[in-house]
């Protein structure tokens, strides 16, 4: 039997399992090849595990592809917004410019990174920062903010019941837009630097044209999995979230690196992102 080059190359895959992933990913779930294994954990997880060489590639926070070079970022697809994010919050006791203690959600690594970079460009404060398991009663009894990402944060901030009249929250992509102008990348594909590419590439690029037709499908598992309105999770998949990565959204990418450098999140000789050529 002859094989094509998809079939002639193992590939061991990470995601986030989160809806924003989801599209990028749905065919490789859906679809099982034998020479593709995938699996998922939060952004910290998935990175330690490129780094020991237990992952090939993975759909990974940004910052994992900025911080030394070790990582490459695959052209074309990603998780990125322009402006509005909605699974990316940061929900206040006090007003922002008044934070004092900040609790993380432990499996954040480009939104910690990002809330470092936003506080104190755009509110004047760096506050204490301390991990928490993404739980924001527990998160705000400890801190006066608690950052949330992903399916938890689109959780708390639809269907929690917490005082809406007495926290501020700030959508993170809103301002990151506000502040810079430019689209917010949350996630690339990093890969390791040995990995042969042009299959994998192809591979991605027909796992995202087969997600991309069935947004109804996982708008509508997604909505029955966390109990979210429906029309919350369309409008995620449809107008808030922009799967194919064009120069606008590199060139965020390398605004995000620039300011991660100034405010000393990554080192200050860290190498541009090499992206893969296609």
């Amino acid at each position: 039997m002859i094989q094509t080059h998809e079939e002639a190359v193992c590939y061991r895959l990470g995601a986030v399992p989160y809806l924003n992933g989801k599209p990028l990913i749905y065919d490789l779930e859906q679809n099982p090849r034998p020479n593709v294994t995938l699996s998922k954990a939060v952004p910290a997880v998935l990175r330690q595990r490129l780094r020991d060489g237990e992952l090939d590639a993975a759909l990974v926070s940004s910052i994992t592809s900025l911080e030394d070079g070790t990582l490459y970022a695959l052209p074309g697809f990603g998780v990125s917004a322009r402006g509005v994010i909605d699974s990316v919050r940061l929900f206040c006791r006090e007003e922002p410019r008044r934070l004092r203690r900040v609790a993380l959600d432990a499996g954040s690594r480009t939104s910690a990174a990002l809330i470092r970079i936003l506080l104190p460009e755009c509110f004047g404060v760096e506050p204490e920062y301390v991990t928490a398991p993404p739980d924001l009663a527990m998160m705000l009894k400890e801190a006066d903010a608690a950052l949330l990402i992903g399916d938890p944060a689109m959780r708390a901030y639809y269907l929690e019941a917490w005082p809406r009249d007495e926290l501020q929250v700030l959508d993170l992509g809103e301002v990151w837009f506000r502040l810079t102008g430019l689209p917010f990348v949350y996630a690339v594909w990093a890969v390791r630097p040995e990995v042969k590419m042009g299959p994998l590439i192809a591979l991605l690029a027909q796992a995202w044209e087969v997600g991309r037709t069935h947004l109804d499908t996982i708008a509508t598992s997604t909505a029955e999995q966390l109990g979210l309105p429906l029309a919350v999770c369309r409008n995620y998949l449809y107008r808030i979230m922009r799967y194919e990565l064009e120069e606008k959204e590199w060139e965020g990418l390398r605004c995000f690196q620039a300011l991660a450098k100034r405010h000393g999140i990554i080192p200050a000789d860290a190498p541009p992102v090499t992206i893969v050529s296609p």
